[in-house]
C-alpha cells in the first residue's frame, strides 16, 4: 500500500488531495475505479504510519507529509522521497534504453 501511495503521488506531480490519491489507487485496483471504504481506511492508515516531520524510533525518515498542516487532506511525498523515486525512475529509463 505504501508503495502504491508513493507511486500515485509521484504520478500526480508529488502532491495531491487525499481524495485524488485514493481515486488513483482505486482505478489501479478495479476496472470501474470504485472507491471502497476498506481501501480508503487502509490507505489513510498507511499514509499516517509513514508520515511525520521527524525520524521514527528506528531512525527511519518519513515518506509522506501534509504540506498544509495536520488538518489538511493534501498529501505529498517528502522532498527526499520524491528525489529518490524520481532518480530511481530515471535509472530505470537509462537501463531500459541501454537494453534496446
Amino acid at each position: 500500500m505504501v508503495g502504491e501511495i508513493a507511486e500515485a503521488l509521484l504520478h500526480l506531480g508529488g502532491s495531491a488531495h487525499r481524495d485524488r490519491v485514493l481515486e488513483v489507487l482505486a482505478m489501479n485496483r478495479s476496472a470501474d475505479g470504485e472507491l471502497q471504504l476498506s481501501l480508503r481506511a487502509r490507505a489513510v492508515a498507511a499514509f499516517d504510519a509513514h508520515s511525520g516531520s521527524d525520524r521514527d524510533s528506528r531512525g527511519v525518515r518519513p515518506l509522506f507529509r501534509k504540506p498544509f498542516g495536520p488538518g489538511s487532506h493534501r498529501w505529498a511525498l517528502t522532498a527526499e522521497a520524491e528525489a529518490f523515486l524520481r532518480a530511481g525512475g530515471a535509472a530505470r529509463d537509462v537501463q531500459a534504453s541501454a537494453s534496446l
